[in-house]
């Protein structure tokens, strides 16, 4: 039997909620406490601010709060930053903005791209973009990251960011190659897929990983072989010159009136972080490295939004109404994977890390965000495209959905 929900509300949780909705199985409540005083002039800064450690046992696991109390100078001092930057996915637009603010605030930036200018890559979003990095200062190269040095032409660099490999093989060369030229400090883009589904959401820094995630390993050959790195854990990141589909997903179906399809209850959790948010904390990183040192940060925003509230944010974004309507993909038969663009159980991580160790804030908003989106949406002309939604038509035809044509 279908459900159908009204967008008459949305349903926006913060990181700290601790009365999360079961789904397939039960959960415990897990909180989560910040405070901070902060005074600061042009040369010096005093932060108090909680740090968290953890203590896992094979039936709970409990946080203790400590303040902690830093002062720290503030040297203003510029540095030259690469980034080797993937050519695909997701994790694209994460270069382009950490570029941009890396510039903006006065830093040097070159940004290796995999693969060549001129492939049909590079005329999608943020690649068709770049120009707005070489307007701003910075300087963008070609090529295969295991043959960094050579790309970069020997050029020196006080930190470089990898934000292209998922496994060691593929990021080993540039490691060791940043450590064999003097690099100060090395940072990584992992990801939050790599955590074990958990019965206490959110994810926090320290929590059990997947043991063969390619992520992972990478992880631990930079603790074993580099001094100063850093590893950030996203999640699904939207914002403009975003190439992969997530609230797109959702457009294509409220512009047309189509209902909007979501494996289970809707009332799973997840994180939905604008690309500013991890480009901050990346610079954050950049400027600090000594509180960024030896640290794995979850680099999501710190709201949860469930996945009906999505579909209604991205409703309220169109200006539309929105017909959801809720299924059990193995009695419709159908794959989840294929049908829907997020995990279909409570999946979203908490920022603590970032918070205590760099003063890190979140900014994404995702009622003003989402808006932006849908504006590029309707720009490209995606609201006007032929699209085709077998998938959608099985799960409907199964759950007797009419759908107007």
């Amino acid at each position: 039997m279908a459900t159908i929900a009204s967008s008459s509300s949305t349903v926006l949780f913060s990181a700290s909620s601790s009365n999360l909705p079961p789904f397939s199985h039960p959960s415990t409540s897990r909180l989560s406490f910040s405070s901070s005083l902060s005074s600061s002039s042009s040369s010096l800064s005093i932060k108090i601010s909680p740090t968290f450690s953890s203590h896992s046992s094979s039936s709970s696991r409990h946080f203790v709060n400590h303040s902690s109390f830093t002062i720290s100078a503030s040297s203003g001092e510029k540095k030259k930053v690469l980034i080797v930057n993937t050519n695909s996915g997701g994790h694209a637009i994460i270069g382009f903005y950490f570029a941009k603010e890396l510039l903006g605030a006065g830093h040097s930036v070159t940004v290796l791209t995999v693969g060549e200018e001129g492939s049909d890559k590079m005329k999608k979003p943020p690649f068709n973009r770049f120009s707005e990095i070489v307007s701003a200062g910075g300087r963008t190269v070609w090529g295969n990251p295991s043959e960094v040095g050579s790309v970069v032409g020997g050029e020196v660099f006080d930190a470089v960011l990898d934000n292209n490999g998922k496994d060691l093989e593929t990021v080993r060369p540039v490691i060791d190659w940043a450590k064999s030229s003097g690099v100060k400090q090395f940072l990584f883009i992992s990801s939050a897929g790599i955590y074990k589904p958990t019965d206490e959401p959110p994810h926090v820094e320290g929590d059990v990983v997947k043991a063969d995630a390619g992520h992972a390993e990478v992880e631990k050959y930079l603790e074993e072989t580099f001094g100063n790195w850093a590893s950030f854990r996203p999640q699904y990141i939207i914002g403009s010159g975003n190439n992969k589909d997530c609230e797109e997903w959702f457009f294509d179906r409220i512009v047309r009136d189509r209902p909007v399809p979501i494996p289970g209850p809707g009332l799973q959790l997840s994180n939905l972080s604008h690309a500013r948010d991890l480009s901050s904390m990346l610079t954050l990183a950049v400027e600090n490295p000594e509180g960024a040192k030896g640290t794995i940060f979850n680099c999501v925003g710190d709201r949860a939004v469930t996945l009906d509230g999505i579909a209604k944010l991205c409703a309220q974004a169109a200006g539309r109404p929105v017909n959801i309507v809720h299924y059990d993909p193995k009695a419709v038969g159908v794959d989840a994977k294929k049908a829907f663009p997020f995990r279909t159980y409570h999946f979203y991580a908490e920022p603590r890390a970032a918070k205590s160790k760099l003063g890190w804030e979140s900014t994404t908003n995702l009622p003003e965000d989402l808006k932006e989106r849908f504006e590029e949406y309707v720009k490209i002309g995606r609201d006007k495209k032929s699209i085709k939604f077998e998938v959608d038509d099985k799960i409907l035809e199964a759950l007797k959905v009419p759908v107007s044509v």
